[in-house]
């Protein structure tokens, strides 16, 4: 049995362990996972919104050959490189909420600007901003970003961290490539599909690849949200 002071030293020990864990840096290997577990979500949670609209199956990763959604992976990171030493829930939930919103305004904003294509436009929604994000879509992140921080990244935190460390870091390395050589790739197409939609021809005998192994009708499938 313990006595009170006993329970009151252990919980004061933890509390300092559980805040000396939570201000150390984020590190690369984890911020890689996280990536990876924001964006498959953001992939399965968007084919599942698209099949339940009616839209029938439609795998929306927005990458050539990963399964992670890059705005969801980003939104993820963001969010939790914002947020992850945070305590306080109403903290976590307005900061999340405009940080979400910012998230998703400036990625339809640089979409727009380099492509002159968008991928989602909210303009015949309530209280959207410049068709790019919602005041009710903010709120939504707010209430996702509890869920995150709380119910999700400390546990995945504490998992991760009782895993062998060298291990983790090499095959982050590996995901990291691999991620790094789609969004190049991934980015050329899209730069390449936007300037067939305009008329331009290659330059190069790269584009002239490009435009052979990822066509109009390939680009379409694969993002098919994109309008220009």
């Amino acid at each position: 049995m313990y006595d009170i002071k006993t329970l009151e030293k252990r919980c004061a020990e933890n509390e300092r362990a559980r805040q000396k864990q939570l201000s150390k840096p984020l590190g690369f290997y984890k911020a890689v996972y996280i990536y990876m577990l924001g964006g498959i979500v953001g992939t399965l949670w968007e084919t599942i919104l698209n099949f339940c609209c009616g839209n029938g199956y439609v795998w929306c990763n927005g990458s050539l050959f990963t399964p992670f959604n890059f705005v969801y992976g980003v939104g993820a990171l963001v969010i939790i490189a914002c947020l992850r030493n945070k305590t306080n829930p109403l903290e976590v939930y307005f900061v999340g909420a405009v940080g979400g919103g910012a998230v998703e305004y400036i990625l339809s904003f640089l979409e727009e600007a380099v492509l002159g294509t968008r991928s989602w436009d909210y303009s015949d929604l309530p209280l959207n901003i410049n068709g790019r994000t919602t005041l009710p879509y903010m709120a939504f992140w707010g209430l996702l970003c509890l869920v995150v921080v709380f119910c999700v990244y400390r546990p995945l935190d504490k998992f991760l961290s009782g895993l062998p460390e060298k291990a983790m870091r090499v095959t982050a390395i590996i995901f990291a490539t691999i991620i790094a050589v789609d969004m190049l790739f991934t980015t050329a197409a899209l730069v390449r599909y936007a300037a067939r939609h305009a008329g331009a021809a290659p330059a190069l005998k790269l584009g002239e690849l490009i435009d052979k192994l990822f066509g109009d009708a390939f680009m379409r499938r694969r993002f098919p949200q994109m309008k220009f």
